[in-house]
Parts: structure tokens; C-alpha cells; sequence
């Protein structure tokens, strides 16, 4: 009572503007999903998207077989890049449970990447996808030609861990990860560019939500499989949205 916060009540919706995906995804929040809804992203299975596309799967060993797959087939010569971390143990490990950055990075010219947090000068955000197209000659960082064009080399970034003013730990890296596919989990809070999704396996409600909700349009989304589960929203969630 004596903080008297200001209150404020999110509304309006930034990442889709496809009124048709909107209604799907709305309907999936609010667990009153009907057969249109149903039927229209069953018409996106097998879809063709342009150009290079990230995978969302529902686990790990899945994401890490295609990464390494695709990466062993892309020709020429791979650079190493290592994490490097400050902090004690168990701050360092609560940091990296958040982090999406890789304890090794391991890329190759051609390879397909995206970014993992947003630039403070905006040239990119959390999710851009790109290309590396070579290492920089002085300093070995990669350069990305990223799907709008811009082309930026990748500087090694900082994700911290903060108790007040104190800092706990820290973790450095190049603030790009492999993205020919990634987990569900990893991908919350990322606006892909285009995405293939595999719901084949989905197993805890509102997983299909998240992963669906990646994207900005139908057009930009290539289902590979979905089950009942994907459709769901837990009791729990529904409850605290009303």
C-alpha cells in the first residue's frame, strides 16, 4: 500500500499482425480451440518457406542431431569459440540454466546461426537469423550476413547474474548459437524469421503455444507434425489469465 505501484495491463499484440494467426493463437491462449482452427494449421503441414528455415523440436537430443549433422556436412574449416565465466559455482550454474549461450561454440563458414540477445545498438535482436560468411581476419570473430541484409561481426558479449548493485557472476561468448534447429524451451521470448515445427512430441501443455507463437505469420510457419497435446493450455494458466 505505501509502494502504491502504477499498474500497468499489456494488451496489445506486437508480434503478429496476420489476423487469421492471431484468431488461432488467441484461441490456443484461451483453450477454446475449434475445427477451423484445427484445420488451418493442419494446411500448414509440410509447408514450402523461401529460403533457410529454423527447426523447433520438443527435445535436446533431437536439436543437438540435426545441429551436428548439418554442421559436419558444411565444408571448410570450423572455429572453437569457449565460454569464459566469473562468479562462484552455483551462481555460474543458475546463469547458465538461463543463458541460450553454448559453453562451446563451434561454427564454419555457411553455417546457420542466430543471435541470442538483443544488441544494445540494435542491429540485431534475440532471434535474427543469418549466415556466417567468413572470420574476421585480425581477430577470428565471425561475420553474419543476417536475413535482412545487414552484415555485422559478432563480438563477444556479456550475461550477467546481479544482486542489487552486486554482481554474482558473469559469462562471455559470441552471442550466437547453431540454428538450423533449437529446442521449444529455448526458443521462448525469440521472434524467429521462419520456422519449421516438429509437435509430434509435445508432452506438457502450452508447449504448442510457445513454439507456434515464435513467428510473426502463418506464412512464414512449415509444420512437420502435431499432436492433441500441442493444442492444450494447462488449467493453472488458464485460471491466472482470467
Amino acid at each position: 500500500d505505501e509502494l502504491d505501484p502504477v499498474i500497468c495491463m499489456l494488451s496489445e499484440q506486437h508480434r503478429q499482425d496476420d489476423a487469421d494467426f492471431l484468431g488461432i493463437l488467441n484461441a490456443l491462449r484461451g483453450g477454446v480451440i475449434r475445427r477451423h482452427h484445427a484445420e488451418t494449421l493442419l494446411s500448414r503441414v509440410n509447408a514450402t518457406l523461401s529460403g533457410e528455415a529454423t527447426e523447433l523440436h520438443t527435445v535436446n537430443v533431437d536439436v543437438d542431431r540435426i545441429n551436428d549433422a548439418r554442421l559436419r556436412a558444411t565444408e571448410g574449416e570450423s572455429r572453437t569459440y569457449h565460454m569464459t565465466r566469473t562468479g562462484k559455482a552455483n551462481y555460474v550454474d543458475s546463469l547458465r540454466r538461463s543463458c541460450l549461450a553454448p559453453e562451446e561454440l563451434v561454427l564454419k563458414v555457411g553455417a546457420l546461426v542466430m543471435c541470442i540477445k538483443n544488441a544494445q545498438d540494435r542491429k540485431y535482436v534475440n532471434g535474427s537469423l543469418g549466415v556466417v560468411t567468413e572470420f574476421e581476419e585480425m581477430t577470428g570473430y565471425p561475420v553474419v550476413e543476417l536475413h535482412n541484409g545487414r552484415i555485422l561481426t559478432m563480438t563477444p558479449d556479456t550475461w550477467e547474474l546481479r544482486d542489487g548493485d552486486k554482481k554474482r557472476a558473469s559469462l562471455t561468448q559470441i552471442p550466437l548459437r547453431l540454428a538450423w534447429a533449437i529446442t521449444v524451451h529455448k526458443s521462448q521470448g525469440m521472434t524467429i524469421d521462419a520456422a519449421r515445427i516438429d509437435l509430434r512430441g509435445a508432452f506438457v501443455p502450452g508447449m504448442g503455444y510457445v513454439a507456434l507463437s515464435r513467428v510473426r505469420t502463418l506464412s512464414s510457419l512449415s509444420l512437420l507434425g502435431i499432436n492433441k497435446m500441442a493444442l492444450q493450455v494447462s488449467p493453472e494458466a488458464l485460471r491466472i489469465d482470467e
